[in-house]
């Protein structure tokens, strides 16, 4: 496989294998005893008919996403002139030979196949040359590409957010992030997933920066997390916990198979990549990369996002304005999201992260979507104070991005009257309530909102 040249995958068309295929179902159409003809040893088997010494290249179907190795209908012609030259007949050509049209215009080796075993080693590189398309895609906002990928329910969905500090970039005042195991959550019958329930979530703010940092150019609000608890973390630690959520959801890795964890991000890809880098945390190099922005802007150019009047094509829109988009609401740009009832804070990293993952759950698949149940919460009543001092932007009034149709909001059902019976004695942070023996486990923020059970909650 060491002869090879470079060459333009424009007129490189025609599936090698097909060929031979095509050749075989035709002559079983018409009646041709081929085995009996001069040049029937020619397609007596695969490896006979490569010796005729094909150039070949390797292409993935524009359409498809699948890789085949490919040869120029110019090599066909030539194929039949030996046959006629050599043994006097003349072989028609077959009208059901596989046509590729290449996903990408980039050069690409040329080799002549000669034989099975060369044949074998570059039938070998397919796999790779089909997940390197495949993420190219995915990362471009390919909606064919994208939607099956969902609805497959096999892969796992991570959003991360992090707020670097404006004095030392290198600082993480806070960092969340937001994942859904759809593979888990169809295994056990939860689908669609239920954001309150089946998102496994968490938010950090960094102790040494905690009451000591602030940013004044872009403000942050590390504690209006409407999510869950927030938790203190010191900042050598943090690499170590990212690291370890991205463990426990990636699956290993391999040149061939794309990764089980599929990275969501909105703009920015290289900079979250290369600041996990620095950080010591290494993302599996078969992880697809899902940027939603491009996704939402494919969906706006094919009219697919409903009335959009004022937004002039090719544009994008910021995570925060794709999901006011959403849910239907016009103005308030940089303040508070209005959520299930609630108000969320934009500029936390978990509220973003949780948000970029419900975003794209919403784009995907908006008819199921339970949006999250923020009326009742403790944290919900602290963010609208926190809006108060929040400033926003007008928008205007020709701004129309409604987007059709109404999202169900979730309602849990009661608590199991066994897990009351067997939780209902414990109280946290102390007590005369446990019943076990030994030191009680200290929960910090008690008060604050908790995720809510319904039975069991598989997924998390």
């Amino acid at each position: 496989m060491a002869d090879f040249t470079l060459v333009e995958p424009t007129g490189w068309t025609l599936s090698l294998h097909s060929i031979y295929s095509a050749y075989i179902g035709y002559f079983q159409v018409h009646n041709i005893p081929w085995y009996d003809r001069s040049w029937g040893h020619l397609f007596a088997s695969f490896p006979s008919f490569l010796s005729f010494s094909w150039p070949v290249i390797t292409l993935t179907d524009a359409d498809t996403g699948k890789a085949y190795i490919v040869t120029r209908p110019g090599s066909l012609n030539a194929f039949l002139k030996m046959v006629k030259t050599r043994f006097g007949e003349t072989l028609p050509t077959p009208p059901n030979i596989l046509s590729v049209t290449p996903f990408s215009n980039a050069q690409r080796h040329m080799r002549h196949v000669s034989d099975w075993s060369t044949y074998k080693k570059l039938h070998a590189t397919l796999p790779a040359a089909e997940l390197s398309a495949v993420k190219t895609r995915i990362r471009a906002g390919d909606p064919t590409a994208i939607l099956p990928l969902w609805r497959q329910r096999s892969k796992t969905f991570l959003a991360l957010s992090f707020a670097w500090s404006e004095r030392n970039e290198k600082s993480c005042l806070e960092w969340g992030y937001a994942a859904v195991r759809c593979g888990v959550l169809d295994a056990q019958g939860q689908w669609p997933p239920v954001p309150d329930i089946n998102y496994r979530v968490g938010h950090y703010v960094t102790s040494e920066y905690s009451s000591k940092t602030v940013n004044r150019v872009n403000p942050t609000y590390p504690w209006a997390y409407a999510f869950g608890d927030t938790q203190i973390i010191g900042k050598s630690k943090i690499s170590q916990v990212v690291e370890a959520v991205i463990g426990s959801l990636a699956s290993p890795e391999s040149e061939t198979s794309s990764n089980t964890l599929v990275l969501v991000t909105y703009g920015g890809t290289t900079n979250l990549l290369t600041r996990l880098e620095e950080m010591g945390v290494r993302m599996p190099p078969n992880v697809l990369i899902l940027d939603a922005t491009a996704y939402e802007r494919q969906l706006f150019a094919a009219g697919r996002r409903g009335v959009m009047p004022s937004r002039q094509p090719g544009s994008s829109m910021t995570m925060d304005n794709i999901i006011r988009s959403l849910v239907g609401v016009v103005g308030g740009i940089g303040g508070p999201i209005p959520i299930g009832g609630g108000m969320v804070t934009p500029h936390n990293s978990g509220n973003e992260a949780f948000l970029g993952l419900l975003t794209l759950q919403m784009l995907v698949e908006p008819e199921t979507v339970q949006i999250p149940d923020l009326k009742n919460s403790a944290k919900s009543q602290m963010n609208m104070m926190t809006a108060m001092n929040m400033p926003t932007m007008s928008m205007p009034m020709g701004m129309d991005m409604m987007m059709q149709g109404s999202m169900g909001r979730h309602s849990m059902p009661p608590l199991d009257p066994q897990i009351t019976d067997e939780f209902g004695q414990m109280r946290l942070n102390g007590g005369t309530g446990s019943r076990g023996p030994g030191r009680q486990l200290e929960v910090e923020g008690s008060g604050s909102r908790m995720r809510k059970l319904s039975g069991n909650i598989p997924g998390r």
